[in-house]
């Protein structure tokens, strides 16, 4: 499929917004992105941990992983809805690069433009559950999702 102007200009965007996390200073690294007329599929990679905290300890770490990687569903499904007004759905996957093995899923999420989440709602777990996204915790760190868990949620 081409991609149009305003297309690559819209990607461009995404990966602006997405250059620096609140967590991490790595830029999100998008795997895979397609706009169809009123659906969209999109998948990226984690983004690792920040240098800077190589001297936090290991669960610190993980923790901070872990909001980032939460963060950015809520704002890839944010600027997905915002720069396609015609997409009413997307199908998100969030994947964890390894250096040894094949990328590992960590996040998926079937996301609608209509569903509206209270502002109220403070927990970033309870934001992106209620938003339609699907992942595995484990004590608060997110975890490789189990191979019997659904990809998606109808």
């Amino acid at each position: 499929m081409k991609r149009s102007a305003d297309d690559q200009e819209t990607f461009q965007a995404i990966r602006k917004h997405l250059r620096h996390g609140e967590y991490s200073r790595k830029p999100l690294q998008l795997r895979r992105c397609e706009v169809m007329l009123d659906a969209a599929e999109c998948e990226w990679f984690m983004r690792p941990p920040d240098p800077w905290d190589i001297h936090l300890p290991p669960r610190v770490r993980q923790e901070h992983t872990t909001n980032q990687a939460l963060l950015d569903a809520l704002k890839m499904r944010e600027l997905i809805f915002r720069a396609f007004p015609r997409v009413q759905s997307a199908e998100l996957r969030m994947y964890r690069e390894w250096e040894v093995e094949e990328p590992a899923l960590m996040m998926t999420g079937s996301v609608q433009r209509e569903t509206e989440v209270s502002p109220r709602i403070v927990p970033l777990v309870m934001q992106a559950r209620l938003f339609g996204f699907r992942f595995s915790l484990e004590g608060g760190v997110l975890e490789k999702m189990p191979d019997e868990m659904p990809v998606s949620c109808s």
